[in-house]
């Protein structure tokens, strides 16, 4: 008999994960944008955001380099 509390497994079809996927996607690079553009905004974040947005700053400058 099972628990009334337990978990059941179900498929997740592949469609939904991959929109899903795509849909985080936006958002993470909506909220990079942001955090880019007003940094005064990222500095509220606290260290983890300053620790995401660390490595791209350092990928622009070696870009933008000749």
């Amino acid at each position: 008999m099972p628990e009334s509390g337990g978990r059941t497994q179900s498929v997740i079809p592949q469609e939904l994960m991959l929109s899903r996927l795509a849909q985080f996607e936006q958002m993470r690079e909506f909220f990079i944008q942001m955090w880019l553009q007003n940094p005064a905004l990222a500095r509220q974040g606290g260290a983890r955001v300053q620790s995401l947005l660390s490595p791209l700053k350092r990928t622009d400058e070696a870009i933008q380099r000749p």
